[in-house]
């Protein structure tokens, strides 16, 4: 089975807990992460943030088992070299798929010395500078770089050897819905779609396998920069709720304070409908519900956290499968 996690917002949504919780939870054989490095995960464990642009969290909560990357996504090689180190990633741990594009320096400079990029708040990181080169088929591969010789592999035969095993598979995605290029904010979004279709496509697996597919949805959606937001709430109503969130930065750029929004039930439908999800995973309940902080139990929760998620599940007709209540990993409380 494979089982993704993908983000029904405008990133930020808590798809790296939601996919260490899992991998920590259930122990699967192998984890993949898709994208580029734009997308940021942190994951909380034992009182220690790690925030990684390429290595899956799973990593952080002790997952030592296969780590794929598939030719539609993106390596960047510093990066990757790094956070192997910080988690103690072995290479024989690592597959990287021989066509896999590798974002260069020169695409990073590129990309920042195109003022329009900022302007649309981009993170700056190159890989919409990769991405174009791919289309123009001018990107190096993995396959071209000798210092990932050892990593390299063929992700399609993995995969399909791994599920005709009856092997698990789990997929951190990257982005959000509100953020694919092709179905979001539009030109205020990601260079790729970040749908779950997507996920599948940049790991070779084609679609008549079974699937669990979780929407992570935050209660309070955010955004890093400019763009469509519902909702929208200002920092003073921010900040008597208790967020203060950063992203939208990289090397060099500081993180920007994010804009915080309200759930808008439309919005989510929109994303169900794009994404197909068998599962509702939602986060940031410990905002609206301070008292379940925390908690892993549903009792906890007050009546109007019941409602909403009685309000989604009626909306979207899918199950609010876990509910995050707090940056830890094992803040959870899981209905499945």
């Amino acid at each position: 089975m494979i089982t993704l996690v993908v983000g029904g917002q405008y990133g930020g949504e808590g798809k790296g807990k939601i996919a260490a919780f899992l991998a920590q939870q259930e122990k699967p054989d192998i984890v993949a992460r898709t994208g580029g490095i734009n997308s940021k995960h942190t994951v909380v464990t034992n009182g220690t943030s790690f925030d990684l642009r390429q290595i899956p969290t799973a990593c952080a909560v002790g997952f030592s088992n296969k780590i794929v990357y598939g030719a539609g996504s993106l390596v960047h090689i510093p990066t990757l070299f790094e956070e192997m180190e910080k988690l103690n990633v072995s290479w024989s741990q690592v597959l990287i798929d021989k066509n896999t594009g590798v974002i260069s320096e020169e695409n990073i400079q590129e990309q920042r010395s195109d003022k329009r990029y900022a302007e649309i708040g981009s993170t700056l990181t190159g890989t919409g500078y990769a991405t174009a080169q791919r289309a123009l088929r001018k990107l190096l591969l993995a396959k071209d770089f000798p210092e990932l010789t050892e990593m390299l592999g063929d992700s399609p035969e993995v995969l399909f050897g791994a599920l005709k095993e009856n092997k698990t598979i789990l997929v951190e995605g990257h982005q959000g819905t509100g953020l694919s290029n092709f179905h979001g904010d539009y030109p205020y979004t990601s260079n790729r779609d970040s749908t779950a279709a997507e996920l599948l496509s940049e790991l070779g697996v084609g679609p008549k396998h079974e699937l669990r597919i979780i929407l992570a949805v935050k209660v309070f959606p955010t955004r890093n920069h400019n763009g469509h937001l519902p909702n929208e709430i200002g920092i003073d109503e921010a900040e008597r709720l208790g967020i203060k969130e950063y992203g939208g930065g990289s090397w060099g750029i500081e993180n920007k304070r994010r804009r915080v929004g309200r759930i808008d039930i439309a919005e989510l439908v929109r994303a169900v409908q794009l994404n197909t999800p068998t599962e509702i995973a939602l986060t940031g309940m410990d905002y609206l519900d301070p008292n379940s902080k925390d908690s892993i139990s549903e009792a906890a929760l007050s009546a109007e956290a019941k409602q909403m998620i009685t309000d989604i599940e009626e909306a979207t007709k899918t199950p609010v499968s876990l509910i995050s209540t707090g940056a830890e990993t094992n803040s959870m409380i899981v209905r499945r």
